[in-house]
């Protein structure tokens, strides 16, 4: 049907009026999008409504000529007889309520999405509460079943401590690590290329870090304005005596802004730009705005804000030899509780990973990963004006927080799968006895029996049906007469059966829950600590922040099965101010914090052996000099 609107307008008078009214319905939100097609649908509305072209083409038989679905056939049978061309396109005048003006705006546009952040702030003591008597944490967490059970008692008993609009350097262990922006700037655009290799610093994958040089080039390209930027997105000539923007790395971030300046207006042109009047002596043409909102914020498809997050990270992490992946396997915080009786559970959560990318060719080639460095979370919720969407979305960052942590912890281990060894996991079904599919078995029975039988009589007929079998083996190898499809598709259909019968009464545990192409470990963990920090980049609307927490390895061991009455410190939650990436300032700002988490993370770990056995094998060579 749009097809036909859009190249064959000719075509349009053979379309039903059912076909142009589900049309109409389905691109109503994005006939702001093209001009060409609002036209074509003007005129076919037009011209359904002339009485001339009604008198003209309005026949039955063009109807009937459509191809109708079976569905809507059966429903129709007998209703389109006598009908007249009247009675056809009697409904006509009411599609045309549904067709924008001329100009492609909306009639009534609705007011932006107003912007809210999350307040909910939990603090927690330095020194351990007093136990909760028998209830351990497990088994409270598991009571959770929706999410107005999420109190704030359950923060509590995690002993989290959030610390909101964290500078910089309390978000990053070692403020070293951070670009010195001052310094950096300061470098003439003849030196780089030698102040570049002195601020390379080398990385636990063998590589050195990106050094000033990269620095200014993603400084230069997210300093880009945005209405230029989206002139390019969009292939708009540039004004008279201005180049067009070239984007470079940072063309697909700039890509999804465009889409995201559809739904949020965008704040770098000032918050009168969305609420003055449009000005009448304005004369350009609608393909020609760079700024057209045709939805609200809460419209926006939620793998919008993820590609835009991950679009922005990339700038970053692709220079330290990081990657931003989906996980293949579906990401789950895995609580078992301390009583072997009592069954384990999970929080499953829609948080995707950065991770490292092997130096070996081979198992880049393969899609192996290693980490996960740290969590990207990217969330939909627009509407904060109750507690208990707040506890929602600290929940949602928590957890994960929390299964990034322990995914990082499985170094060096192997998976216990759920179930594995169980006795309803090994013992075969039915006492192991042999019989068909599940409700056949005594059919597969009788099948058996009359089989047996019929070999025990044998006799005369023998040698009738050997012949009778070499003959249709000589028909079936000269191509003639061979199986039917139906008689293929009956064997495959029973083998199927077959293949599922027999999945079913082996009786194997779930499927496993790790990723059998990731290599995981805790990069940038300080050894021996008792704690992981654990990074987070956190995006609502269309800010990010970054989060970093401290999580314990005591408190890891309870989500699988330790006992919790030592207790743990408690965990400290570290959060920065939330990021406009609508603003030039504020993206440079995220763009250092992400430049300086990805420095510490991937930043090269001595190991405390082989430092001693460095510093003992100097003190003997200099002693042999000395001698």
């Amino acid at each position: 049907m749009i097809g036909k609107i859009w190249g064959k307008r000719r075509a349009v008078r053979r379309t039903s009026l059912s076909e142009l009214n589900a049309a109409l319905t389905t691109i109503q939100p994005h006939l702001n999008r093209s001009e060409r097609l609002q036209s074509g649908l003007a005129e076919a509305v037009s011209h359904r409504a002339d009485p001339e072209y009604r008198r003209r083409y309005s026949f039955p038989c063009y109807a009937s000529s459509l191809p109708v679905p079976r569905r809507v056939r059966r429903r129709t049978a007998g209703r389109l007889e006598g009908t007249d061309a009247l009675t056809m396109f009697a409904g006509i005048s009411q599609i045309a309520v549904f067709v924008p003006p001329s100009d492609g705006t909306p009639r009534e546009l609705p007011p932006p999405t107003p912007v809210r952040f999350p307040r909910c702030v939990p603090q927690a003591g330095e020194h351990p509460p007093s136990p909760r008597g028998s209830v351990s944490l497990v088994s409270l967490l598991q009571s959770i079943h929706r999410p107005a059970d999420i109190r704030l008692s359950h923060f509590d008993a995690l002993r989290l401590h959030v610390i909101a609009d964290a500078s910089p350097q309390d978000l990053i262990p070692e403020r070293n690590f951070l670009p010195p922006v001052e310094e950096w700037n300061a470098v003439p655009q003849d030196d780089l290329l030698e102040a570049n290799e002195a601020t390379r610093k080398p990385l636990n994958n063998g590589n050195l870090s990106p050094g000033v040089q990269t620095y200014r080039e993603r400084q230069k390209e997210l300093l880009i304005d945005n209405a230029a930027a989206f002139r390019t997105i969009r292939r708009i000539p540039a004004p008279a005596g201005e180049t067009a923007a070239r984007l470079g790395n940072a063309y697909e971030f700039y890509k999804n802004l465009e889409f995201f300046s559809g739904y949020w207006p965008d704040t770098s042109l000032g918050p009168e730009a969305e609420t003055s009047p449009k000005d009448e002596n304005d004369t350009t043409p609608l393909h020609l705005q760079t700024h057209v909102r045709t939805g609200t914020g809460s419209q926006l498809p939620p793998d919008q804000r993820q590609q835009l997050l991950t679009a922005f990270i990339k700038l970053v992490a692709y220079d330290f030899g990081c990657n931003v992946s989906f996980p293949r396997v579906e990401p789950r915080l895995h609580l078992t509780p301390p009583q072997s009786a009592s069954p384990p559970s999970y929080f499953n959560s829609s948080v995707t990973f950065i991770y490292r990318t092997p130096t070996e060719r081979a198992s880049a080639r393969a899609g192996i990963v290693e980490g996960p460095v740290a969590a990207l979370s990217a969330r939909a919720s627009t509407v904060f004006a109750t507690e208990a969407e707040e506890h929602l979305d600290l929940a949602r960052e928590i957890v994960a927080v929390l299964l990034t942590a322990q995914q990082r912890a499985r170094e060096a281990k192997s998976e216990k799968r759920f179930g594995d060894g169980k006795w309803w996991t090994s013992t075969p079904r039915w006492g192991g006895g042999p019989g068909g599919p599940i409700g056949r078995e005594g059919d597969k029975i009788d099948e058996l029996l009359v089989g047996k039988e019929e070999k025990l009589v044998g006799g005369a007929g023998t040698e009738n049906e050997g012949r009778k079998v070499a003959g249709e083996f000589r028909k079936t190898i000269g191509g003639i007469n061979g199986p039917s499809a139906s008689k293929r598709s009956k064997k495959t259909k029973d083998g199927n059966n077959m293949q599922i019968y027999e999945s079913y009464r082996r009786m194997n545990p779930p499927g496993p829950t790790w990723d059998r192409k990731a290599r995981y470990c805790a990069i940038g963990k300080k050894p021996g600590s008792g704690f992981d920090d654990v990074f987070m980049v956190s995006s609502l609307n269309h800010h990010i922040c970054i989060v970093r927490a401290m999580v314990p390895e005591k408190l890891l061991g309870v989500f699988e099965g330790s006992n919790d009455r030592e207790g743990w410190e408690r965990v400290v939650m570290w959060r920065s101010k939330w990021y406009d990436l609508y603003l030039k300032e504020e993206r440079i700002e995220a763009m250092g914090v992400v430049w300086g988490m990805m420095a510490w993370l991937m930043r090269k770990i001595e190991d405390p052996v082989k430092a001693e056995d460095q510093v003992a094998n100097g003190a003997q060579d200099a002693k042999m000099d000395l001698s």
